[in-house]
C-alpha cells in the first residue's frame, strides 16, 4: 500500500510508460505495473545499493520493471516515457537535474515532488518557460507535500506575485490549503527571525522582504 505522498504521485500518473527518478525502494513503479496503470516503467537511482534494493523489491512481486543506474536523467533518452516522475529530493536538486538535460525533462510530462525549496523550483521552472498544468497538496502525518505537473498546456497555473512563488494562489480552495499556509508561515517566520536577530551583517531588505511575503500569504 502506498503512503499518501506516495500515492499522489500514483494518482497524477497517465501515461502508459514512466520513468521514476531516484525510485529508492522502486514502491511507485511496483504500484504502476500491478494495478495495470503503466504497461512499462523504468526504475533508476544514482547509486547500486538503492537499484539492488528496488530490484529485490521487483523480484519479490515478479515484476518486469527495467532498474537503471545513473545521474538524473542522464539514464534517459527523450521521450523514452511520457512521465518522468522526480521525487524525495529538494527542489534545488530538482533544478538541477533538469537543467543538466534539458531535452529530455522537455519530452515528457514531469510530475515533480520537492521535499523542499518550492519557492527556487517554481521560479526555475517559470524561468526556463516550462508550464505548471497542475499544482496539488497531500498530508502525511504533520507534513505537507507539494506536487508539480510539468507539461504543454493551454491553460497553465499563473504566479501572480512573488508571494505566489511561495504559496500558490492556485491552491486557494484545496483541502490541504490551510496546513500549506501554516507551514509557509512558520518556514518563513523562522528565516525573518533569523534575520532580525542577526548580530552582525542584518540585511534590512532582507528582513523587509520576507515581512512583506508574511503578509501577502496571511492575506490569501
Amino acid at each position: 500500500m502506498l503512503t499518501p505522498r506516495m500515492q499522489l504521485i500514483f494518482n497524477h500518473v497517465m501515461g502508459k510508460t514512466a520513468a521514476d527518478i531516484g525510485t529508492d525502494h522502486a514502491y511507485i513503479p511496483i504500484e504502476l505495473i500491478k494495478s495495470g496503470k503503466c504497461e512499462r516503467v523504468i526504475a533508476t537511482d544514482i547509486r547500486k545499493g538503492p537499484a539492488d534494493t528496488a530490484a529485490r523489491h521487483i523480484k519479490k512481486q515478479g515484476l518486469n520493471i527495467e532498474i537503471r543506474v545513473g545521474s538524473g536523467l542522464s539514464v534517459l533518452k527523450p521521450g523514452e516515457t511520457e512521465d518522468i516522475i522526480i521525487a524525495g529530493m529538494g527542489g534545488k536538486l530538482i533544478c538541477s537535474i533538469l537543467a543538466e538535460h534539458p531535452q529530455t525533462a522537455a519530452a515528457s510530462t514531469l510530475i515533480l515532488q520537492p521535499m523542499n525549496g518550492q519557492y527556487e523550483l517554481r521560479k526555475f521552472l517559470r524561468e526556463n518557460n516550462y508550464k505548471t498544468a497542475a499544482e496539488d497538496l497531500t498530508v502525511e502525518g504533520f507534513k505537507v507535500y507539494n506536487l508539480l505537473v510539468i507539461k504543454e498546456c493551454e491553460n497553465p497555473v499563473e504566479y501572480n506575485d512573488e508571494s505566489d512563488f511561495h504559496l500558490p494562489s492556485a491552491l486557494k480552495g484545496h483541502i490541504y490549503f490551510e496546513q500549506l499556509r501554516q507551514k509557509k508561515q512558520r518556514e518563513l517566520g523562522k528565516i525573518l527571525k533569523g534575520n532580525e536577530d542577526a548580530k552582525s551583517g542584518r540585511n534590512a531588505e532582507v528582513v523587509e522582504y520576507y515581512k512583506k511575503m508574511l503578509e501577502r500569504i496571511t492575506e490569501k
